[in-house]
């Protein structure tokens, strides 16, 4: 492909206060109309309007910088309507501190997944079109908007910058996925929801998850540079337009931060499809015709070195750092607690007693314990026949709190229930709080005895007020996944 000279050496010529530019040619009016409707729709959608977004960079306590504050220093979407849930707890992220409060919430059929889920993008778009006619009213002059082009095209590719790069160093320093836990291991593979499935694939097979976040700084890198930006408006459609559709698919989280990625990328690479396209397809040599501002004055060079500067050191070097100090040190979504000492496992339940009466085994019984799995952090769960609102979608968020680090309970259905339990080792008394934020209010208070490494005695009261006691004896239990691949496996069922 030839390249135009003229857009080498970025010579401008300077008529009173307007740049014009070799080479820059005359947009049409429908290319006009075009660019001032995406013009106003990327600068709703990037640019934060809540006061607390400015607030956080003065309040932040930067001497104790966390992986927590990068998430609220990075902005967010335009959101002005809740899409809520179908189902009470649906939309819970684990106990999410300041979460923000909507005038307007709509509850969709579709749920917070569906069509309905781009309501803001919509009102963004119509006042995006609504802006380009008052545009188009006031500015009959102009013959085209390669100046503004180039500031928005920088805008909107550092935007997605800053908006990956906590999921692109979560998954190199894999956390965003962490290994699963007994709970997630003793779960039947239908009780997960669909989001959940989609996580925990990621969950054992870490050397992909690692892939998956290179994959992600390369994107990072590409855009960060204007000489390979558009490779990396290419690469955002290719592979974040993927994580889309999967997060479609699967109802996940995220899928709007995603098509994000599609909706800018096409954006970046609108001004070098023509040329592409007339070179491939038609066969002509052809040239790109591309302008970028020339920086000519000494402030706006110093300004633009400053600028990227600070976009490098502090969403590559510094989210980076902070994301490796947490893998090694706090990964936000295992709870760093510990538990009874010893006495990680899965349990069998036996001489089950309600009210005094023994109750037999049975998977069809609502109050009887089928079988209790203890972590070796601070999180009992158990698994009874009995129906309850399923929380979350895969534990997203990342808290500070055990009993809000949901990744281990989230999405999970089956009848299995996942507590938080603070120990008092004086009086052999465990303090149990429901992890789903549904029954929040939910308190079990149970003594227990050690009477091997084996066993475990619990008797207390249930969520009904009801007495109860029970054994549990550990299983000896070999997990496959996780087993050497050369060693003979053995099933006993």
């Amino acid at each position: 492909m030839k390249e135009d000279v003229n857009l080498l050496n970025y010579n401008a010529m300077t008529t009173g206060n307007e740049i014009n530019y070799p080479g820059s040619g005359v947009w049409s009016p429908s290319q006009k109309f075009v660019f001032r409707i995406c013009f106003v729709f990327f600068l709703i959608m990037i640019i934060p309007t809540d006061a607390k977004y400015y607030q956080k960079w003065v309040t932040t306590d930067w001497k104790q910088l966390h992986i927590r504050d990068m998430g609220s220093l990075s902005g967010s979407s335009f959101k002005i309507i809740e899409v809520a849930t179908k189902r009470p707890g649906g939309n819970d992220t684990g106990g999410a501190p300041e979460k923000k409060q909507y005038d307007y919430v709509i509850y969709p059929e579709t749920g917070e997944y569906g069509a309905w889920s781009y309501i803001n993008w919509l009102i963004a778009l119509v006042l995006g079109v609504a802006g380009a006619f008052v545009w188009t009213l006031l500015d009959r002059k102009s013959k085209n908007y390669n100046q503004l082009y180039y500031f928005l095209e920088v805008l909107v590719s550092y935007a997605m910058i800053v908006r990956l790069q906590g999921l692109t160093f979560s998954k190199i320093f894999p956390s965003q996925m962490p290994d699963l836990a007994l709970t997630q291991l003793n779960t039947p593979f239908g009780d997960f929801v669909a989001q959940k499935l989609y996580w925990i694939q990621f969950s054992f097979v870490h050397n992909f998850e690692r892939y998956a976040g290179y994959a992600e700084l390369v994107i990072m890198f590409a855009l960060f540079f204007r000489q390979t930006r558009a490779i990396g408006a290419a690469l955002s459609i290719a592979m974040i337009g993927v994580i889309a559709l999967a997060n479609h698919t699967y109802d996940g989280g995220i899928h709007l931060l995603a098509s994000f990625y599609i909706v800018g990328g096409a954006f970046v690479l609108w001004r070098y499809l023509p040329p592409i396209w007339n070179l491939i397809v038609h066969e002509k040599n052809t040239a790109l015709k591309i302008v970028y501002y020339p920086f000519r004055r000494s402030w706006e060079k110093w300004f633009r070195i400053a600028f990227k500067s600070f976009i490098f050191l502090f969403f590559f070097v510094v989210s980076a750092y902070l994301h490796w100090d947490n893998y090694r040190n706090d990964s936000y979504k295992v709870p760093q607690n510990p538990g009874l000492a010893n006495a990680r496992g899965l349990y069998t339940v036996a001489d089950f007693k309600v009210n005094d009466t023994v109750v037999p085994y049975s998977p069809v019984d609502s109050l009887r314990w089928q079988d209790v799995t203890l972590e070796k952090w601070s999180t009992l769960s158990f698994t009874v026949f009995n129906t309850f609102d399923i929380h979350g979608e895969a534990g997203r968020g990342k808290q500070y709190k055990d009993i809000d680090r949901t990744y281990e309970s989230a999405g999970t259905g089956g009848g299995r229930r996942h507590f938080y339990y603070e120990i008092d080792s004086v009086n052999k008394v465990l303090t149990l709080k429901n992890k789903n934020k549904v029954y929040e209010k939910q308190v079990l208070q149970l003594h227990y005895e050690r009477p091997n490494e084996n066993e475990v005695l619990l008797n207390g009261n249930n969520e009904y007020g009801q007495p109860i006691s029970m054994l549990l004896i550990k299983r000896p239990k070999q997990y496959l996944v996780y087993q050497d691949r050369s060693k003979r496996n053995t099933w006993t069922p």
